[in-house]
């Protein structure tokens, strides 16, 4: 492990739908402490926050006296210039002050951002070549989020979009924030595995009938790549839904590129096939039939990493201070 300089370290907080991530980050950038696991369903208060951030900590040599500051995700809305997480469905939060709450009770400054910028941010700086803008930022996960980033001179400009939450024509399941017919009862992860247990639950025979209850995105996947018919129709379902609502913001936006990342976005997965296929089809201006299309490329660390960048930039812009 590295060395670290003191009172120069980060810590990034994940908190998406299912999973945590955590880890410490040093001012060269270097993940350190590294953790990542599932959650617990029900998130009554921040001490989790605090117990793992301890821990990420502890695995990089650290204390809390030598941490700069932290940078917490969110999968949901959020107020970034207050700290308010306004709206996280898929972890029950409704206007929670998570960052004026843990920076008094840790003695750092806490920034608070949606997940999908964070990841849409560290994504943007790791696309090669020259920069795209705009670019749109595409996460589905447990959920499904996006994040439009403007790129000009004077500042890079995030704006999230609730495309999760679009309602889908002739779809009616209720969603997890209380609506109907929304895009993630139909395209997201969880979506994905409430359909899976439905069909593998009812066929005695599927080879999934006996995990049918506690099954998972992962298995789903694995089942399709080995041939699995019901597990591919599933995923190319999902992938399609997705990948027409895209193609809708594709229109709407006129994005020169698009990054698609999250847990359910695999290289080798139908879902992604699938999808691609739909946002090209879908899209019906001729100056946007070409547009570039990437697969993230950092992965479960990509709004760690982001959301450390943006804290970094926010905290700095308000100290006036300059962040390269």
């Amino acid at each position: 492990m590295s060395e670290m300089k003191r009172a120069g370290s980060w810590i990034g907080v994940d908190i998406g739908g299912t999973n945590l991530r955590v880890a410490v980050i040093d001012d060269e950038g270097c993940l350190h402490g590294w953790i990542s696991h599932a959650h617990p369903v029900a998130l009554r208060d921040s001490d989790f926050i605090v117990t793992e951030a301890d821990q990420a900590l502890r695995s990089a040599g650290r204390g809390w006296r030598d941490v700069a500051g932290m940078g917490i995700g969110v999968a949901g809305l959020v107020d970034s210039s207050t700290g308010v997480v306004l709206g996280a469905a898929n972890l029950g939060w409704w206007g929670v002050p998570l960052g004026g709450e843990l920076s008094r009770r840790l003695g750092v400054p806490v920034v608070i951002e949606a997940d999908v910028a964070a990841s849409a941010e560290a994504e943007y700086a790791a696309l090669p070549g020259d920069p795209l803008s705009p670019w749109l930022y595409v996460s589905v996960g447990t959920g499904i989020g996006a994040c439009l980033i403007v790129n000009d001179l004077a500042e890079r400009v995030r704006v999230v979009l609730n495309i999760g939450h679009v309602a889908v024509t002739g779809q009616s399941g209720r969603c997890s924030c209380g609506r109907y017919g929304c895009l993630e009862t139909v395209a997201s992860g969880h979506a994905l595995t409430l359909a899976a247990a439905h069909r593998f639950g009812a066929d005695p025979g599927h080879v999934l009938h006996g995990r049918a209850a506690t099954i998972t995105g992962t298995e789903v996947l694995a089942a399709a790549l080995e041939g699995d018919v019901v597990s591919q129709e599933l995923l190319v379902a999902a992938g399609r839904a997705c990948g027409h609502a895209v193609a809708s913001l594709v229109e709407l936006l006129t994005p020169r590129g698009i990054g698609l990342g999250g847990g359910v976005i695999t290289a080798d997965s139908p879902y992604l096939a699938a999808m691609v296929e739909a946002i090209r089809r879908g899209i019906r201006s001729p100056t946007e039939s070409s547009i570039r299309i990437d697969c993230a490329l950092l992965g479960e660390r990509s709004a760690v990493i982001g959301v450390v960048a943006l804290a970094r930039r926010r905290l700095a812009t308000r100290d006036g201070l300059t962040v390269t």
